[in-house]
């Protein structure tokens, strides 16, 4: 059963009450109603609660004691489910048991009594603020995991193109030191060229390997949290191309220098 105030705006909110006393059930209905921009929905047994779908519930008030069931176990279906608040509604005899259930996922719990019944409305609002600014606090902690992935993976990927970079440019500076030495020796220079040509066909790849992730700025990681030598889809790229570069210059079919 729902029943919503004639003022209810769309966006207030959702309200599960899970009480096989249909008095008190309506009594926290009128209460939280008259307060709250809420809409409310009754559930009298551990039947009606299955028909519920949780996922359209903000927020969940729990008699602890249920025919055929108890609070303790529908709790547990609760939070296998979901993470919404959860506050146990119990008898004064019942406050050990209560108190239990905050360890097993419930947010708070108040005692059934005429004294306290008309804090509902309070405690609501205190235990959904608190979630949602929890929610906040675990949105931002993963928004800052996510970039701390993100920069861990441009360092990594620029790292690997560093490494690239840096061999050719220092093939190509080796072989023109020795050219410089040897200013007559034929061989060297020939092999200056040869060095040249195919070390900057390497840099090449890289940058257009660069270019690339720049463009599309996608890039596959593995979890390098376990795996700290992650290797990354751009540097398997790059010696994919390498491995053909080779293969093209051992061809039958290459000119030779």
């Amino acid at each position: 059963m729902q029943i919503t105030p004639a003022a209810y705006n769309s966006s207030g909110l959702r309200i599960l009450i899970v009480e096989d006393d249909e008095d008190h059930a309506f009594l926290e209905s009128d209460i939280l109603v008259d307060e709250l921009d809420c809409i409310i929905t009754l559930v009298a047994n551990k039947a009606e609660f299955l028909d519920v779908e949780l996922a359209e519930i903000d927020i969940v008030l729990l008699d602890f004691n249920q025919p055929h069931t108890n609070g303790k176990e529908l709790l547990g279906m609760i939070r296998e489910k979901t993470n919404i608040p959860i506050i146990i509604i119990t008898a004064q005899k019942e406050m050990k048991i209560a108190i239990d259930t905050l360890k097993d996922g419930a947010n708070d719990f108040l005692e059934k009594s005429p004294n306290t019944i008309t804090l509902l409305p309070k405690i609501v609002r205190k235990v959904y603020a608190n979630y949602q600014r929890s929610m906040e606090i675990a949105s931002k902690a993963h928004e800052q995991d996510v970039l701390k992935t993100k920069v861990e993976t441009l360092r990594q990927i620029l790292t690997t193109l560093a490494h690239y970079i840096n061999n050719s440019t220092t093939m190509i500076s080796g072989y023109a030191q020795l050219a410089q030495q040897h200013p007559s020796d034929s061989q060297k220079a020939e092999k200056l060229i040869a060095v040249s040509l195919k070390e900057t066909q390497k840099i090449t790849y890289v940058l257009e390997e660069l270019e690339g992730f720049v463009n599309k700025m996608e890039i596959k990681t593995t979890n390098y949290v376990d795996i700290p030598n992650a290797m990354f889809a751009i540097e398997d790229s790059i010696k994919r191309k390498m491995k053909e570069l080779e293969e093209a210059k051992n061809s039958p079919n290459s000119v030779s220098s």
